[in-house]
């Protein structure tokens, strides 16, 4: 596959959707609440259904690729991407349809809850742009590049997408049903 932006606008481009990616969550998050006329209180369990298939299959993708499996390695990891991608959407959709839910636990149970959560959306922010990064030289054939980005990107996004479960684990006795 070969892109026709410059290197230097595809990197401005990577910048670009890494910076307005957390800004218009923000923002987004900040909105009234609308109705879009369907339940959506079905999305928490769906996103972590989604983070646990993207754990799944960034771990098969990094045994994939240390047996040399190239080609299903990368049709691993392109799913795991195209994931992260729909939890952001769904992400997105039911905090603009469900106002905020809040953990409940109080004591050393909250202080775990919190430590994961602050972690979870901290890495957060920097797992687009290392994703990006780290799939653009692949794309490119230039893997050894890859490899050394992905050696950062493969354990944060890792522990994103467990931490997402385990926020959602926290949080399930405090959804509305």
């Amino acid at each position: 596959m070969r892109l026709s932006l410059s290197e230097g606008a595809l990197r401005s481009l990577i910048w670009g959707i890494s910076i307005v990616i957390p800004l218009v969550v923000v923002i987004l998050l900040q909105l009234p609440r609308v109705d879009i006329g369907i339940d959506t209180s079905f999305i928490p369990r769906l996103n972590a259904l989604i983070n646990s298939a993207v754990t799944g299959l960034l771990t098969v993708g990094y045994f994939l690729i240390r047996k040399g499996r190239r080609q299903e390695h990368r049709k691993v990891m392109l799913t795991a991407f195209a994931l992260s991608v729909l939890f952001l959407v769904s992400y997105v959709v039911y905090h603009l349809t469900h106002e905020e839910v809040r953990f409940g636990g109080t004591g050393w149970i909250k202080a775990v809850y919190l430590f994961i959560l602050i972690t979870h959306i901290g890495l957060s922010v920097f797992v687009v742009p290392l994703a990006l990064f780290t799939l653009y030289p692949a794309l490119l054939g230039r893997y050894r590049q890859h490899r050394r980005l992905a050696r950062w990107t493969f354990p944060l996004w890792l522990y994103v997408s467990v931490t997402g479960v385990l926020v959602y684990v926290f949080l399930a006795p405090y959804y509305p049903t």
